[in-house]
């Protein structure tokens, strides 16, 4: 029932609400982030080398920096970056 998302484990991930009124739910798998974006579209972001957190991007300009239960957010269509926190949810 689920083909389409059977790359992406169900009911995994961590969940973080934004600043800017973005739902994220992230899927941190070996180096890459696969980013699910007001759970509409996918992104994958490769981890790139950083001093401060784990920062993953795309060639499109999206952007998640990873510092502990916070998470930073931008994509090209957006100038200011979002500030993101761990939503906790009952499983």
């Amino acid at each position: 029932a689920w083909a389409a998302c059977a790359s992406v484990p169900r009911n995994t991930g961590t969940s973080y609400d934004c600043s800017g009124g973005t739902k994220l739910k992230v899927d941190y798998v070996g180096s890459t982030a696969i980013v699910r974006v007001n759970g509409m579209r996918s992104l994958v972001l490769k981890q790139t080398p950083s001093t401060g957190g784990s920062v993953y991007e795309n060639k499109s300009g999206a952007r998640l920096q990873r510092n502990g239960n916070e998470v930073t957010w931008n994509t090209a269509l957006r100038s200011a970056p979002e500030s993101c926190r761990v939503v906790y949810k009952p499983m």
